[in-house]
């Protein structure tokens, strides 16, 4: 009896309706957050097994909005709206199910100021770096090649942002691959790689991405691969 108590009381102590509500919505989720309370409302049927996932992400909203306006205030440039980032522990998390609504509550504890700025800025980066105006890249690319948890995904932009004939060589002098942590990022130096006739390594590396173009690239060069090592077979013969 004493668990139906405490989450009636949860749903009871969070509000959503004071100045001090955040809300956010996106094609799956309507996001509301208060606080140390969130709640969550999934849009489309196939998003509702992610519920909880969602509610954690919306208790983290105004830890975010945080991270971002002091590092753009460092860099005194405009953020990307859409990019976000934080890297945080959710502590005593509860949550009850009303209706539509997921309602959860937690203790959210970001990492240190460093690592967030730093992961926000190489998400960022990536997102500026693929438009057409670049005016607030660099900036955005020299706090992400600054720091060690965002180093290599920043090489691997600053690779593809270079001319093709350099992109290896500089991809071979400063990329440590097993720090690769964006999907972009691996399927940009997978790309290079491939080119280069790496099919090894592109293999190597696209098994650890879920991105459509690093399965694309991870087909290629298995057939790639496959085809040489007939070819090295029919020599013997």
């Amino acid at each position: 009896m004493l668990a139906p108590i405490l989450a009636l009381s949860l749903v009871a102590s969070a509000t959503f309706d004071s100045e001090q509500t955040i809300e956010q919505q996106t094609a799956f989720f309507k996001s509301q957050t208060n606080g140390q309370y969130a709640r969550v409302m999934a849009l489309k049927s196939s998003a509702k097994n992610a519920l909880e996932q969602a509610c954690r992400n919306a208790l983290t909203l105004p830890q975010r909005s945080i991270i971002k306006n002091t590092l753009a205030k460092k860099l005194n440039i405009a953020l990307p709206e859409s990019v976000s980032f934080i890297d945080a522990e959710i502590m005593d998390y509860k949550q009850e199910k009303q209706q539509e609504w997921l309602t959860c509550t937690g203790v959210v504890t970001p990492a240190a100021q460093d690592i967030n700025e730093a992961g926000l800025a190489v998400r960022a980066a990536w997102q500026v770096g693929s438009q057409k105006d670049k005016a607030n890249l660099r900036p955005l690319l020299q706090v992400a090649l600054n720091h060690p948890t965002t180093m290599s995904d920043a090489v691997a932009l600053a690779a593809v942002l270079s001319p093709e004939e350099q992109r290896l060589s500089y991809l071979d002098k400063y990329l440590k691959a097993s720090e690769l942590k964006l999907d972009e990022a691996k399927a940009s130096v997978a790309q290079t790689w491939f080119v280069n006739e790496r099919y090894k390594q592109v293999i190597s590396l696209t098994q650890q991405c879920e991105s459509i173009d690093c399965k694309r690239l991870n087909l290629s060069a298995q057939t790639e691969f496959d085809n040489l090592s007939a070819d090295d077979l029919s020599s013997y013969f």
